[in-house]
Parts: structure tokens; sequence; C-alpha cells
């Protein structure tokens, strides 16, 4: 048997996320990471652990902050969680599929299904060369230094001592580029949200050990989430099996380079049902963002399909 694995980054809204896995629940694997902020309790007494339903460990889990790199660290937590599980079972996965709490298929799990088995070869991770597009809107996310990642509870506090790092660092600069092991490694920018083949999430995880500068580098970047797995695959002996053969022209905007999702140019637009026309007569697989109140009647909708 071959199956789709998802991984699922959540927050908030439990009554979505169980609605996102029972629709998505056909020859499904779900690997479900809850930021360790939120309370489990909701989600666990609606999606409960099961054969194909597994929970990253209390241990593992992240507290993840906007725009840090902690979000690659809940990912890599996904991820592992993952291949731990793997060792255990005797099928295959077609695909490897990142989401989001906030997601929500917009195709039948049927044409999902067949979709990546017409493309079992394909890597669905767009990205473009920032460091050769030299554009000053994506040096300053890399090359300037961000704190994101400070952990206090008092958001005032929060943005004041964010505020006082980076006008300490605002004389230092990183490179538009790195170098681990002596081999320079130039930024790729994409969208978050991927499905890959298998030997690429192991190729990733073994990157996390082997590639410390990568981490190190994105550690203080903008938005780490939308560069540090792009700039790991398309620096690697697999950046030519993505859909487009490779990297893309620079357009400055992350959603010109979704891969199987509709996101709206925003990042941050909640799709309704006045959007339905669009999502239905688009060729992509999942939307992003949906949640369980203002999309309710869209969701409805796509559960027609």
């Amino acid at each position: 048997m071959e199956k789709i694995a998802y991984l699922i980054l959540a927050h908030n809204d439990a009554p979505h996320l169980a609605r996102l896995i029972k629709k998505l629940n056909l020859q499904a694997d779900f690997y479900i990471h809850i930021d360790k902020k939120t309370d489990t309790k909701p989600f666990e007494q609606l999606v409960k652990s099961s054969s194909n339903i597994y929970y990253v460990s209390e241990t593992k889990r992240v507290d993840v902050q906007w725009g840090g790199i902690s979000q690659i660290d809940a990912t890599l937590s996904l991820i592992e969680e993952f291949l731990n599980q793997q060792k255990k079972v005797v099928y295959t996965y077609k695909k490897i599929v990142l989401l989001s709490g906030a997601c929500y298929p917009i195709k039948s799990n049927e044409y999902i299904h067949s979709f990546f088995e017409n493309n079992r070869s394909t890597n669905f991770i767009r990205a473009t060369n920032t460091t050769t597009a030299n554009s000053n809107k994506y040096n300053r996310a890399v090359c300037k230094y961000w704190f994101f990642n400070i952990y206090i509870n008092n958001r005032q506090l929060k943005k004041i001592s964010r505020a006082i790092l980076e006008f300490l660092y605002s004389p230092f600069q990183k490179k538009n580029y790195f170098y681990n092991k002596a081999k320079k490694f130039d930024i790729y920018h994409g969208s978050q949200w991927w499905a890959l083949n298998y030997d690429v999430i192991k190729y990733f995880y073994s990157s996390s050990f082997q590639n410390k500068m990568a981490r190190k580098y994105f550690k203080y970047s903008l938005a780490p989430d939308e560069k540090y797995f792009h700039t790991i695959f398309f620096n690697s002996p697999h950046k030519t099996t993505n859909q487009q053969k490779g990297p893309e022209k620079f357009v400055p905007h992350t959603s010109a380079y979704a891969n199987i999702h509709v996101i709206d140019k925003s990042l941050s637009k909640y799709f309704t049902d006045k959007d339905f026309e669009v999502l239905s007569n688009s060729d992509k697989l999942f939307v992003r963002k949906v949640n369980s109140e203002l999309s309710s009647s869209l969701l409805d909708q796509l559960d027609l399909i």
C-alpha cells in the first residue's frame, strides 16, 4: 500500500484540524505538531492518536515564534516523528506534504492521490535565488540581524527587547550567502508549504545535523520558514527534481512561488464562500488560509467537490 503523509503545523482552531484530518483520511498518515504555547487537550479530544495519527511528543514540541527559526525547529520535529514512525511500517509514501492547521483540500482525495501518482518523481518546492537577485527586500530579510526568538510572555516587553537588540546589532550585517565546509550556499526563497519525496525528507533531516551553518545563519533571519528548506534543496543534488526543474526568476512576493496551495498575495487573507469559484477553478490541491468560523460555508461547498 502507498500512502500520503501529511505533516501538520497547528496552533489553534482544533475543530478545523479535526475537519481537515477527517476530510483527508484516505490512505493517509497524519503527523501533528501543536505549538508548545497551546493547550493540546482540545486537539486530543477531537483528534485522538490512532494507527495513522501521531502527535509530536511533549518533549519535542516547540514554542513557535512568528518570523523566527522556531518554525524550522517545529517542522524538523515533525520530520523526525515521521522518520521514526516510518521505520515501523511496511508501506511507502507517494508524497510527504507539509500543511498548516489553516489549510484545506480543494480537490477530492482521489484527485490528490492520482495527482501525486502521476508526478511520482517530482518534488513540489519552488524558489528563487535571492543571492543573485540581490534585492533590497530579500537582502534585508537575511543580512540584518532579526530577533524573533525571544521567549517573553509580555508582548510589550518582548517588542521593546527586540527593538533594543536589533538596534544594537544594526551596525553588523551578514552576507546574502553563507559557507558550510567550504561550500558556498546561495539563499533561496519560496513558499513554506511543500510536497516532497521520501529521499528529500531524509536529506533535509540529515542536513539539519551536517549543515550547522544553515541553522546558525537563519537563526537571526526574517521568516526562515520561507528560506531554510529551499536553500538546502536548491544547493543539493535534488535541485532539478522540482516541478520547474530548478529555481525560477525573481518575483518580489512569496505567493508567486506557491506549490500546491492557493495562497493570497497578502499571505494573511482568510478565504470565504466568496472565493469558491476561484478555488473550484484552480489547478492547485489546497487552500490556505481558512478557519472554522469565517470559512465554514466555503468548506461545506468544497466538501461537495
